[in-house]
């Protein structure tokens, strides 16, 4: 009986992950780019950082107005590139990636 059990909680088991594999498929746009830039008066570490981020936050806005809000995740979305450059007085960064999301 014991045996029996077994094999059938197995099988309720492996269907219930069959039935929950379609659940991960994701469903990406075209590229959406954004840019920010950061002129603060703090170590050239913490300009990039802020300009990154803030290009990062900037993408998520311009993805969930193209595309709705469950485009909006920069950790779903599909081929990230943050490209970031400038001198000693300011940091520009952008932010470009397919926005994806699950169905």
């Amino acid at each position: 009986m014991r045996i029996i059990l077994k094999f059938a909680t197995a099988g309720i088991a492996a269907g219930l992950l069959a039935a929950a594999a379609p659940a991960y498929a994701k469903t990406c746009k075209d590229t959406v780019t954004a840019k920010a830039r950061s002129a603060a008066q703090v170590s050239d570490a913490s300009r990039l950082r802020r300009a990154r981020d803030n290009a990062i936050a900037n993408w998520s806005a311009r993805a969930r107005d193209t595309y709705g809000w469950s485009y909006r995740f920069w950790r779903r979305s599909d081929e990230r590139n943050v490209e970031c450059g400038g001198g000693e007085g300011a940091k520009h960064c952008t932010a470009s990636a397919k926005p994806c999301r699950l169905l």
